[in-house]
């Protein structure tokens, strides 16, 4: 019974060390994905580059493009090109020149000119250059004059006045003083106004990002709106108006724009197809923030307890040579 026991020790010891090694072949690289991600919560622009590294494969990123193609999309075929490029997915040479002959069609231009002139004389946009040309008309002082007006005829009618919009407006007719008369320093923040009266024209701009921006417009803490904006300028300025409008859609407050904005600050033209591909995902870890946790502790638990059976299994294979060697009284 006594040789018995050191054996059934030393097959518990093993088994026990054998059961947490199998469990920490697939539970480590979870957790080292979580903790990985949840350090990065934080960073847009590394928080899509960990997401995209198994969101993205050159099947799929050649995909997109076409199928992008096929819509008449050039911009998202453009951007994921880019992307593909920077993550180095390969991308078919002819593929390639279809996007920039896409890109480059005169027709197309022209036939976004009609459309860009009433955007800019209306405000009223019904695709993408209408809407370029509804921005550009708030780039000077005659959108928001226009708007103001708009939003005083529904009042004067007993319509639905926007708060929202005769804010922005408002503060647009004074960034536009303020740009003429200093040469153009608040520049990004016009731009920023622009894209926000674009984006609510259109339901990219969410109620909840709408309603915080009216609640702190309202409440005197101006400078945390005007932040915001100026972030939507910023990211027009680095990735588009079309990306602006797609993360936009995403933002559910004004820390999510400065996400957003920490994004195209880094991906630049990339940014499009990123949101395209990430969708939310590329601005917050959202609910999935619990369960990344739940692996990081895991896999801790599983690595002390990997070490521990180790250090159990060593003594239980020595202790019938540490007997053998004690000496008899």
């Amino acid at each position: 019974m006594m040789r018995r026991l050191p054996l059934a020790r030393l097959f518990a010891a093993a088994s026990l060390l054998v059961a947490l090694a199998g469990s920490a072949h697939w539970l480590l690289p979870l957790g080292r994905e979580g903790l990985a991600l949840l350090m990065a919560q934080d960073d847009a622009a590394r928080l899509a580059d960990l997401r995209l590294d198994k969101a993205l494969t050159a099947e799929r990123a050649n995909r997109e493009i076409e199928e992008a193609l096929a819509g008449g999309d050039t911009e998202l075929a453009a951007s994921f090109v880019e992307l593909a490029d920077a993550r180095a997915l390969p991308v078919p040479p002819e593929l390639r020149a279809r996007v920039r002959a896409a890109s480059s069609s005169t027709a197309e231009a022209m036939r976004g000119a009609g459309a860009f002139g009433r955007g800019f004389v209306t405000g009223e946009a019904e695709d993408l250059a209408g809407l370029a040309g509804a921005t550009a008309g708030d780039l000077t002082v005659w959108g928001d004059v226009r708007d103001l007006g708009r939003q005083a005829g529904n009042y004067l009618r007993g319509d639905t006045v926007d708060p929202l919009m005769v804010g922005l407006a408002g503060a647009g007719v004074a960034a536009t003083a303020a740009t003429y008369a200093a040469f153009g320093a608040p520049l990004t923040l016009r731009a920023g106004l622009s894209l926000a009266k674009g984006a609510r024209r259109v339901g990219a701009l969410s109620l909840r990002l709408g309603d915080q921006l009216i609640g702190l417009l309202r409440s005197g803490r101006k400078a945390r709106a005007v932040a915001a904006v100026a972030d939507l300028g910023r990211v027009g300025e680095k990735a588009g108006m079309r990306a602006t409008f797609a993360g936009l859609r995403h933002a559910d407050d004004v820390t999510d724009v400065a996400r957003l904005r920490r994004l195209s600050d880094a991906k630049g033209g990339q940014t499009l197809a990123v949101l395209k591909t990430l969708g939310r995902g590329a601005l917050v870890l959202g609910e999935l923030s619990t369960k990344l946790a739940f692996w990081v502790i895991a896999a801790a638990l599983n690595l002390l307890g990997l070490v521990a059976a180790f250090n159990n299994f060593v003594v239980a294979l020595l202790r019938p040579l540490w007997r053998q060697a004690r000496p008899v009284d």
